[in-house]
C-alpha cells in the first residue's frame, strides 16, 4: 500500500520518501469505507500517526474489524480490503 501512495505522489518506488498519512486518512465519522481509506487507516496506525485507541474512538470502529482489515491487508494487500460480493 505505501507503493500504491507512493506512486499516487510520483515517487519512484525505490526512494525512500516521508509521506503524510494523515492526510490520506478518511474524516471521522460514518462514511462508506473503501478499500483505500481502510488501508491508509492501517498504514497510520501501524506507522504511528494514529493510535490504536483513537481509530476505535474516531472511526466507531470495533477491535474485531479493525483486527479483520489489517489481516486481510497483511494477506492480500489492497484487494483484501475491497467488499467482497455476497453469495445468496
Amino acid at each position: 500500500m505505501l507503493l500504491a501512495f507512493q506512486k499516487m505522489r510520483g515517487v519512484h518506488p525505490g526512494a525512500r520518501a516521508s509521506i503524510d498519512l494523515e492526510r490520506h486518512l478518511p474524516p471521522p465519522g460514518g462514511r462508506l469505507w473503501t478499500a483505500r481509506r481502510k488501508a491508509a487507516v492501517v498504514l497510520a496506525i501501524r506507522n504511528g500517526t494514529l493510535r490504536l485507541g483513537e481509530a476505535y474512538d474516531r472511526y466507531m470502529l470495533s477491535e474485531e474489524e479493525l483486527s479483520g482489515w489489517e489481516a486481510a491487508f497483511d494477506q492480500d494487500g489492497l484487494a483484501g480490503l475491497q467488499v467482497k460480493r455476497l453469495v445468496r
